[in-house]
């Protein structure tokens, strides 16, 4: 398993799709070995995914008020 987090990203502004291309080729690499035992992926993106270009974020105040 692989979990993303501490501002960790494929690149300086990077794209959906670079994050897609990045995740598939963990994926194809696991297939790959002698047993092919697929990847988990995850990543920590409480308030929303700052590290994707264009993705939504919310701030922690206003997580706490709708709650």
């Amino acid at each position: 398993s692989v979990l993303n987090g501490g501002g960790s990203n494929p690149a300086e502004d990077a794209t959906p799709e670079m994050w897609a291309d990045m995740i598939d080729g963990f994926q194809e690499s696991a297939m790959d070995t002698r047993l092919g035992i697929p990847v988990i992926y995850g990543t920590d993106a409480v308030h929303g995914h700052n590290n994707v270009v264009g993705a939504t974020v919310f701030p922690h105040n206003v997580g706490l008020g709708a709650a």
